[in-house]
């Protein structure tokens, strides 16, 4: 199973029994809270089983869901320690039942110092977990509330390959930087003009024409 991490295969056979008794199995219950700003370093953080959502806190102390991390992927902003110049006032929370694999900072930052590709590939996947906080903080800074829904709407759809897809108005407006009850007054618009149907904690994208036209 710890083949799945990106740079297993450039390990060296010792550093892979190293990383192999080094790694710990977690299992996590739905909103349980992986790990929090404030924590001692976690390290690198990978999801056999389940979905976690990376989230940030924003001045006014609203929680802001910037990405998530789905089976077969890891965290690497959890080793804020390892990394040294990024870091953020970030919480870690299991979005469904969920069953993890962790691999301690110290383990973590003897590999680096030891194999320059497992420092190549954690500061490139790095990178891209952090553009997509700046992605998500652009979005909320730049594009009006009903931008950011339809963005998430069809970009969620898109994410599950389906039409229909679990999400309470409360993780909605997480995702997009709102609060829910301004989340569920402009679903029930969509819905009122045909372009989405809600049912108890699911979104169906009827009309995906008309929620790339308020992109527009």
């Amino acid at each position: 199973m710890n083949r799945e991490i990106s740079f297993y295969q450039y390990l060296t056979p010792e550093e892979q029994d190293l990383l192999d008794r080094s790694m710990q199995q977690v299992p996590c219950r739905k909103s349980q809270v992986v790990h929090r700003h404030g924590d001692s370093c976690v390290g690198l953080i990978f999801v056999r089983k389940g979905r976690l959502a990376f989230s940030i806190l924003s001045e006014e102390g609203r929680e802001i869901t910037v990405f998530r991390i789905e089976k077969g992927e890891s965290c690497i902003l959890s080793a804020a320690c390892v990394l040294q110049s990024l870091e953020f006032e970030s919480h870690i929370t299991a979005e469904v039942n969920s069953e993890i694999a962790i691999l301690p900072a110290p383990t973590l930052s003897q590999l680096m110092n030891s194999n320059p590709d497992v420092e190549r590939l954690v500061y490139k996947q790095a990178v891209i977990q952090y553009s997509g906080v700046l992605r998500t903080m652009q979005q909320i800074i730049f594009l009006s509330l009903e931008k950011r829904l339809a963005t998430f709407l069809l970009e969620e759809s898109q994410r599950r390959q389906s039409p229909s897809f679990s999400a309470t108005h409360e993780q909605i407006a997480r995702y997009i930087g709102s609060s829910r009850e301004v989340v569920t007054r402009m679903l029930n618009q969509f819905a009122g003009r045909g372009i989405v149907s809600l049912g108890r904690g699911t979104v169906t994208v009827l009309d995906p024409e008309a929620l790339e036209d308020v992109l527009l």
